[in-house]
């Protein structure tokens, strides 16, 4: 009975080991919270402000806040930030000549305004200063990509994105005009086997270019992992941290010859949200979460962790009130986010 009790501990610990091994990425850097230089405890402060509705992403230039909203007549909304005051409603919904059907991101580029369509995969140009001048703007170029894709940078001479069709590398470069360039890069390698769908959900990540040298910052939701790639799409450094999770998930079948990738209460975790690059830093959400359907409201954040260009984290922020979406105005020392309040509200930390 002894030894029988002996050969189950020894057959339970390989177990361990070997699901403690099952996952690890290569040519990574680890790092945990004690790496993070500097902690800033900040108390946040509600807006008071025009109602806003419904916003689902928040974005800052001078002293304007742009919010794309969800469900509106209206995709954009801009806001003066000295008084808080709206003062426009612009790009419709709709299939007319200067509406859209569905805004997921903006990107400022000197006088620039870049707007992705999703929908239509299509990128849009405005002029800046017509959202501040005009009541209607209108695009003054169109990019149509015809491959489907998540994410879309806007390079001085060229466009970047993470391509659905291109689901094993991780960038497709494009030219202006939307013609494929070339793939770049290699999703990371835990040493596990993923369909297709699950490599998908497994590194779907939000990315920022940088304004200076147009380095890229990548940053995963499903795994606490960033990346630093040059402008040419090459890996410079890859970090792991600070809880060094994997992604947990799995392909289920739905019948009908569907499928879907399942979360897992208790193993699936949330990882990095929104990054914002600087030409000296990158700020971005942390979660770092379980998976958990019952908790109210727990899409809203409240750590932020600001990295440097060789994946170092320099410091973080903790704040009071938890809040989704990100803008930072490092003239005035503060970054607004979205909260509830219940209803939907603009709250700003000082740091």
């Amino acid at each position: 009975m002894n030894k029988f009790f002996l050969q189950l501990s020894i057959l339970c610990l390989l177990s361990f080991m070997f699901s403690c091994n099952e996952y690890k990425y290569a040519n990574t850097r680890p790092f945990s919270i004690s790496d993070i230089q500097e902690t800033k405890y900040l108390t946040g402060e509600i807006v008071d402000m025009d109602e806003i509705i419904m916003p689902r992403f928040l974005f800052l230039k001078d002293n304007y806040l742009f919010t794309i909203n969800y469900q509106q007549e209206h995709f954009v909304t801009v806001f003066h930030l000295p008084d808080m005051k709206k003062t426009g409603d612009f790009i419709s919904f709709g299939n007319g000549p200067n509406e859209v059907l569905n805004v997921s991101n903006i990107q400022f580029q000197d006088s620039l305004v870049w707007v992705l369509d999703h929908s239509r995969q299509q990128i849009n140009k405005y002029m800046l200063n017509h959202f501040f001048e005009e009541k209607e703007v209108v695009p003054g170029e169109k990019i149509k990509i015809n491959e489907s894709f998540e994410k879309i940078l806007v390079m001085k001479d060229r466009l970047i994105t993470n391509s659905l069709h291109h689901i094993r590398s991780r960038f497709s470069f494009y030219d202006m005009q939307g013609n494929f360039i070339e793939n770049k890069g290699n999703l990371p390698d835990a040493g596990v086997q993923m369909t297709d769908l699950e490599l998908f959900e497994a590194y779907f990540c939000k990315m920022a270019l940088n304004p200076g040298d147009e380095s890229i910052f990548v940053a995963y939701i499903n795994t606490d992992l960033i990346e630093i790639y040059d402008s040419n799409g090459s890996l410079k450094t890859r970090m792991h941290g600070p809880d060094k999770f994997y992604s947990i998930n799995k392909e289920v079948s739905l019948g009908n010859g569907q499928q879907k990738i399942s979360s897992i209460a208790g193993k699936t975790r949330s990882a990095y949200y929104n990054p914002i690059a600087f030409e000296d830093e990158i700020w971005t959400l942390y979660d770092g979460k379980y998976f958990d359907r019952t908790v109210e409201n727990g899409f809203l954040l409240n750590r932020i962790i600001v990295f440097d260009w060789d994946g170092n984290p320099i410091r973080q922020y903790i704040t009071d009130i938890g809040f989704y979406a990100l803008t930072i105005d490092r003239n005035n020392g503060v970054f607004y986010g979205i909260t509830l309040n219940p209803e939907f509200a603009f709250v700003k930390f000082y740091f």
